[in-house]
């Protein structure tokens, strides 16, 4: 099979190359971390010079795994704020 490559550009200077073979997803989320409070679904485009990959839906695809991964952050955090909070607001014991 012959390999192909698929760049995601998630906005100007984030762009990961996905081999069809063996597509790096680790470097995708590295980049969809980077980015998490800047992400524009407006801005990512998918690139791809084969003609029989359908740009397209998988361009949908990444958008809608984006972004609920990034909402998904952003609930980690904000969980993790309160309980940070909630730690900082109990009195602490005396020996």
């Amino acid at each position: 099979m012959e390999n192909k490559e698929v760049k995601v550009v998630l906005k100007p200077g984030h762009e990961v190359i996905l081999k069809s073979d063996a597509p790096d997803i680790g470097a995708l989320v590295s980049a969809i971390v980077q980015i998490r409070d800047q992400f524009d679904p407006s801005e990512l485009r998918v690139e791809c010079e084969h003609d029989g990959f359908d740009k397209a839906s998988f361009k949908e695809i990444i958008i809608e795994a984006t972004s609920a991964f990034i909402d998904e952050i952003r609930l980690d955090k904000a969980a993790y704020d309160a309980a940070i909070a909630a730690l900082q607001d109990t009195p602490k014991a005396s020996s």
